[in-house]
């Protein structure tokens, strides 16, 4: 999978768990945008609805992979604080489980 395709992906989701938020906590669509803390309306429940929905995604096209675990909590940064972070997260697990 492409970092482009992991970023349609990421981005999909996003509009997806958008349908279901207010106006006001909509999160960014956007290849740059924050996913979670100070710039971002997504709380640590909302963040792990996102991780479950990618998640999901992933497995469905034949990448099952685990995003919430301990190497992503373990990093000094999180891997969770912007669709690139994320995308580049994403394209790491998938590397080590090929």
């Amino acid at each position: 999978m492409t970092d482009s395709e992991i970023e349609a992906l990421v981005l999909r989701v996003i509009q997806h768990i958008n349908l279901a938020r207010k106006p006001e906590a909509q999160l960014t669509v956007s290849a740059t945008a924050p996913l979670f803390g100070p710039d971002s309306p997504l709380d640590s429940l909302g963040l792990v609805s996102l991780l479950m929905d990618v998640e999901e995604a992933l497995s469905d096209r034949g990448y099952p992979l685990t995003l919430g675990d301990e190497r992503a909590m373990s990093r000094s940064a999180s891997p969770f604080r912007s669709v690139p972070a994320l995308v580049a997260y994403i394209r790491e697990g998938l590397a080590a489980a090929s």
